[in-house]
């Protein structure tokens, strides 16, 4: 039998180690001095911890924020309690608490690479992130203010507004992701207002009409694209904000901005808090007038469709134990979650809250309703306010000599007139009571985000339905995305084309 040597030309693939990279790009503070308030520089510093207790410290961090390096005084704190006492008081029952205490200073952000003027994001696009390789991580961190969309043809066209009333659109934004290398996946964590119109930054120029980019870009957003967003205030104190990011970011390391630890929103029990969870738990827990979204709900927005009569998808208003089986623990979550908090029940849940979110019309039936609280306070307000009045008939000016004795020489009689008062503990408790009770706005915003997630499930069996392979692959790739994590990615291998023309076998009988 001839001897024969079989020697292997062709292409085949191995596994070699491959170095990969995460990198930051955090683009924050307001467009001018009275417009940056001290949240959105607290947003940073609450980030920049974050990416440390994560061991991600070393991970390439670019940070624009409001002038700059600049010194003037460009950031809005507000401190009320260093106000003294009797001035609060004053101003609480004989005139105003806006702007108590408010003052400006330069920003405290360290490593800043410099102002978030259009110019200084553009370059920072055509210069580091072309240096990125693909198999990258980007993760863009939004925490600025942001303005509708101007373009009538395309609302979700809105903005991040930038130093010096500047801005950068959203469709002039996926211009500047066209520069990264195709292989480099983007995340976008976004909280200014109308930041859902970003969620289109998924699409060929922000068109969906164009396709999805093959570069893989996902995005978290505080609100959709017609929507402001809540949480921007010059107060000084973290425990009295409320906005996307605090809660997405608490989510992630498990401790909220005080460093107290919340429970930890592993729905799937996998062991880790994805970014998705994040998402979810802020749609949870959050009590603001967000109406957060990602860019899987936005292209179910786009790409899919509830039925239109015999064509086998589903409608918009199917029983809640059929979407509860269709859920995602995510989504299981929010759906058990909120019909707790807004006291919905039975199979019936989602007409009624379709019901519970329609604006009554007539005589001021859809202004803000006064709850009792709210009355109650402002009734003992009143007579604490006459008595002192008929203690100090001269406060009726507040700029009379006495008045401003009793905030200065005389401010421990003043404060102790006021504490001492008989309804004064009642007053405070009924006031407190009315800062923590949701509103109707925020109630009704609830029964949205509860609608919303219903949608996402019913839209998402739809897509499937639709039996459009394409489409299909496409939204689950955004799922696999969004279901990453914050940490550091371990890179290990990746398959690549030998060279033809090595031999792989070796002579054989």
């Amino acid at each position: 039998m001839p001897r024969c040597i079989f020697g292997l030309l062709a292409c085949s693939l191995i596994s070699v180690p491959v170095s990969a990279e995460d990198h930051v790009l955090t683009i924050g503070g307001g467009y001018s001095p009275s417009g940056n308030q001290a949240s959105l520089e607290r947003n940073v510093l609450f980030f920049q911890r974050l990416l440390k207790e994560q061991g991600m410290e070393q991970v390439h961090h670019d940070i624009f924020f409001a002038d700059g390096t600049a010194a003037g005084a460009d950031l809005q704190v507000m401190d009320r309690p260093s106000v003294p006492k009797a001035n609060r008081l004053m101003a609480e029952f004989f005139g105003s608490e806006k702007n108590l205490g408010l003052t400006y200073r330069n920003h405290q952000v360290p490593q800043v690479q410099g102002g978030t003027s259009p110019a200084n994001i553009r370059n920072w696009f055509k210069t580091t992130g072309k240096k990125l390789k693909d198999g990258d991580r980007l993760l863009i961190y939004v925490t600025a203010h942001g303005n509708r969309s101007s373009d009538r043809r395309n609302e979700h066209d809105t903005t991040i507004a930038t130093w010096n009333n500047k801005s950068i659109k959203m469709t002039e934004f996926v211009k500047l992701l066209d520069q990264l290398p195709q292989g480099v996946e983007v995340i976008a964590v976004m909280v200014q207002c109308h930041a859902g119109g970003f969620a289109r930054f998924m699409f060929n120029g922000g068109d969906p009409d164009r396709g999805l980019s093959k570069q893989r870009r996902i995005g978290f957003f505080a609100t959709v694209h017609d929507r402001q967003a809540a949480g921007c205030t010059p107060e000084i104190d973290e425990a009295s904000y409320v906005e996307y990011s605090s809660f997405f970011w608490a989510a992630l390391g498990a401790r909220d901005r005080s460093g107290k630890a919340i429970p930890i929103p592993d729905y799937d029990q996998d062991g880790v808090v994805s970014f998705e969870e994040a998402h979810a738990y802020v749609i949870l827990t959050a009590d603001t007038i967000d109406l957060p979204v990602k860019t899987s709900g936005e292209f179910l927005t786009v790409h899919s469709k509830f039925s239109e009569g015999k064509d086998g998808l589903l409608t918009n208003d199917e029983s809640y134990q059929l979407v509860l089986e269709l859920a995602t623990a995510s989504q299981k979550a929010i759906l058990e979650g909120l019909s707790k908090q807004l006291s919905l029940a039975g199979n019936s849940r989602i007409v009624d809250a379709w019901k519970a979110t329609q604006t009554r019309r007539g005589s001021g039936r859809n202004r803000q309703p006064v709850t009792r609280g709210q009355s109650q306070s402002s009734q003992l307000r009143g007579k604490i306010l006459s008595d002192l009045k008929r203690r100090w008939p001269a406060l009726a000016n507040v700029l009379n000599p006495v008045a401003i004795e009793l905030i200065t020489t005389r401010s421990d009689e003043f404060v102790e007139a006021i504490e001492d008062h008989p309804d004064y503990q009642r007053y405070r408790k009924l006031i407190l009571e009315s800062r923590t009770t949701p509103n109707a706005e925020k109630r009704k915003v609830k029964y949205d985000r509860f609608l919303r997630t219903v949608d996402n499930v019913l839209m998402a069996e739809n897509l499937r339905r639709m039996n459009d392979p394409a489409k299909i692959e496409q939204y689950d790739s955004l799922l696999k995305a969004e279901a990453g994590t914050l940490k550091a990615i371990e890179r290990s291998t990746l398959e690549v084309n030998e060279q033809p023309g090595t031999v792989l076998g070796s002579p054989t009988e």
